[in-house]
C-alpha cells in the first residue's frame, strides 16, 4: 500500500546565467550552430518546510575561478555569460526571499554551473549524493577541471554542512511512476523526492516534484533538450569524454524516452533546454 501524500510544494525556475555549446554535439541530428544553455535554477517552497533550492547556477565566483589555468580550459570549452544580477541570491531576493530563508540547496551533481553559487547561502544545508561528491574529492589540477569540478566554488565548511541523499528514507511513487518511481523522500511525504540518473556524472540526481498542477520531473543533465527524449535522440559520440558513463547515460535517456511515453501528463524539465525554459516562462504567464 502506497502512503497518501501529505503535501504539494510550489515550484519556480529562473536561469542564473547561461553557457555556449555546439547544439549538434549534445543532440545527433542537429546543427553544429553554437547554441545557448540556460543554467536553471529551481526554487521549491513546501507548506511545512519553507523554501528550498535545486542546483544555483552560475556566479561571479565562476570568473574568478577560472581566470588562470588549468581552470581556465572549462571557460574556454563551454563560454559562459553572466551578469551580477542573474545571481540566484540576487534573483530571489527579488521575490522577497533573503538568502537565510533558503535552509537546504540540493545538489543535482557537482559541475560548475550547478554549484557556482553555493556559497551564497551561509545558512543552507546541501543535500547531495554522498557517491557524487566522493567522485570529485581528490580531484585536483586538470583532472578537476576534466571532470567539471572547481573546488573553489563550494565554502571551506562545506562537509561541515552536508547531508547525503543515501541517508534519508526511501519511498515507492507506485508503478506508474516506473522506472522513476523510486528514490529517497526529502520531506518524508513524497512531495519531493530525489531519483538517480546515472551517465552525465558519477551519482547525478534528479527530482520528482508534486505541485497543484501535476508532477514536475527535474531531470538536470541527464538530457539536455527536450527533443531529446522526446524523439530519443543520442548525443555524437565525442560527447561520451565529458560523460563519467556513457552507457549508464543512454541508458537514462532510454528510459526517460519510455517515461515520457507513458506519462506525458508529467512534465519533464531539463536544467539547461532553452526550449523548455521558453515554455516554462509562458505557462507561467497563463
Amino acid at each position: 500500500m502506497q502512503p497518501s501524500r501529505t503535501a504539494t510544494v510550489s515550484l519556480s525556475l529562473f536561469a542564473a546565467g547561461s553557457c555556449i555549446h555546439p547544439e549538434g554535439v549534445i543532440m545527433q541530428g542537429a546543427p553544429m550552430r553554437p547554441c545557448t544553455f540556460p543554467a536553471l535554477v529551481a526554487l521549491i517552497e513546501h507548506p511545512e518546510h519553507g523554501a528550498i533550492l535545486f542546483d544555483t547556477g552560475y556566479s561571479e565566483r565562476f570568473h574568478q575561478e577560472t581566470a588562470t589555468y588549468p581552470n581556465r580550459f572549462y571557460a574556454q570549452l563551454t563560454p559562459v555569460s553572466f551578469k551580477s544580477d542573474e545571481s540566484a541570491v540576487t534573483q530571489l531576493a527579488a521575490r522577497g526571499i533573503p538568502h537565510e530563508r533558503i535552509k537546504t540547496v540540493v545538489l543535482s551533481h557537482f559541475h560548475a554551473d550547478h554549484v557556482g553559487a553555493v556559497a551564497d547561502f551561509p545558512e543552507a544545508r546541501y543535500l547531495y549524493s554522498r557517491e557524487s561528491y566522493a567522485a570529485m574529492r581528490p580531484l585536483t589540477g586538470f583532472s578537476a577541471v576534466r571532470a567539471g569540478f572547481l573546488r573553489g566554488l563550494l565554502p571551506d565548511d562545506f562537509e561541515t554542512r552536508s547531508a547525503h541523499f543515501e541517508d534519508l528514507p526511501s519511498c515507492d511513487l507506485g508503478e506508474s511512476y516506473a522506472p522513476f518511481n523510486r528514490g529517497a523522500d526529502l520531506f518524508g511525504d513524497q512531495s519531493v523526492v530525489a531519483i538517480p540518473l546515472p551517465g552525465h556524472a558519477v551519482g547525478h540526481y534528479g527530482l520528482m516534484v508534486q505541485t497543484d498542477e501535476g508532477a514536475v520531473f527535474l531531470v538536470a543533465d541527464a538530457v539536455y533538450k527536450t527533443q531529446a527524449f522526446k524523439e530519443h535522440r543520442r548525443p555524437m559520440g565525442i560527447a561520451r569524454l565529458i560523460f563519467a558513463d556513457w552507457q549508464g547515460y543512454l541508458d537514462t535517456l532510454r528510459r526517460l524516452h519510455d517515461f515520457h511515453q507513458a506519462r506525458p501528463d508529467v512534465l519533464i524539465m531539463p536544467a539547461h533546454c532553452q526550449d523548455a525554459w521558453e515554455a516554462w516562462q509562458a505557462r507561467c504567464k497563463n
